[in-house]
């Protein structure tokens, strides 16, 4: 049975080249498409096809493009994309990967304008409206970003990255309670996702249920117990919660652990600031400078502390050594 299979396709094969080299084009492209409605990966019939037509844009096509842009090769998606809109101009899948590509550039103005057209061929596309909402949002227009969000979220309830997206924008303007039921729809969709636990987390922390904050906090180290932030989150949270001891812990630990993380380090001087031990703090500013010497956030909360501590001139020594800093790392780049 099988050798018959494959000496049918071998058959219509041959009629298909001798109707094309006859001139028959119409009956070369039936039998090629008779192969490809049984063996819609047979390489022969889609060369036949393409063959037949020079000037069509196949699935073929686009997914090339789509293998092109894994494998990071950007300017050539780039310039097929542009090419094939010349002839295409109603292809969303195009604009979708252009808009991607310049999104990458940091051409954030022209993505905006490549997903907008998008949206227009095939408005009911999610994630054409979910990238849509991202260029809103890389433009700083967060009332038509989530909007976006909320229209894929509408097309489809279970799109997790939409869901959290929508609730990170929501965070920004302070609307704690609808941001926290887009993250417990998105945790109830994705469990195992400390991004998503950590979201859930941080919204029941700006509403004040510092417990249950701390419970999710917990749940996303035990799936992933070697990233830093979700440790220096629940730090805070500890200490939001009047527990400065267990808050002091977490910051030894994270710290000691990760000695080389700036980020710690310098959320560790603020803890050891807001808690009175200046001289401590003052270790863990230089240190997070030592690491980062660019980096603004320690050298100004060390100035700052020195200036609250009333050490005027070591303050104004530490805000001119980060100028001088400033102005070297510039040069440099």
């Amino acid at each position: 049975m099988g050798n018959q299979k494959s000496l049918s396709t071998k058959d219509a094969l041959k009629f298909a080249k001798k109707a094309e080299e006859t001139g028959d084009k119409e009956k070369a492209q039936k039998y090629f498409e008779a192969i490809l409605t049984t063996y819609p990966d047979n390489e022969d019939a889609v060369i036949g096809i393409k063959r037949l037509n020079p000037n069509s844009l196949f699935r073929s096509d686009i997914d090339e493009l789509k293998e092109l842009f894994k494998e990071s090769k950007f300017w050539e998606v780039e310039v097929k994309c542009k090419n094939y809109l010349e002839r295409y101009p109603e292809v969303q899948e195009l604009y979708s990967l252009l808009g991607l590509v310049m999104g990458i550039k940091g051409a954030h103005s022209e993505a905006l304008s490549h997903f907008k057209k998008a949206a227009e061929i095939t408005p009911l596309n999610v994630s054409v409206q979910f990238n849509l909402g991202n260029a809103f949002k890389f433009t700083g227009n967060n009332k038509l970003a989530l909007q976006s969000f909320m229209q894929a979220i509408n097309i489809d309830p279970k799109y997790v990255p939409a869901l959290s997206n929508a609730g990170l924008i929501l965070m920004v303007e302070k609307k704690y309670d609808a941001a926290l039921e887009l993250f417990t729809a998105a945790a109830h969709l994705m469990p195992d996702s400390v991004e998503v636990l950590c979201n859930v987390a941080g919204a029941l922390r700006e509403k004040g249920e510092y417990e249950i904050a701390i419970h999710h906090y917990h749940k996303a180290i035990e799936l992933d117990a070697t990233n830093a932030q979700v440790f220096l989150d629940m730090a805070m949270c500890e200490k939001l919660n009047d527990n400065p001891a267990e808050a002091k812990n977490i910051y030894e630990l994270i710290t000691t652990e990760d000695p080389l993380n700036t980020d710690a380090h310098n959320s560790f001087g603020n803890f050891l600031k807001e808690t009175g031990a200046v001289e401590e703090a003052i270790s863990h500013y230089e240190r997070a400078i030592e690491l980062e010497p660019t980096n603004p956030a320690p050298v100004n909360n060390l100035g700052i502390l020195y200036r609250d501590d009333g050490q005027d001139d070591k303050a104004e020594e530490v805000f001119e050594l980060a100028r001088e800093k400033f102005r070297e790392a510039k040069k440099v780049h």
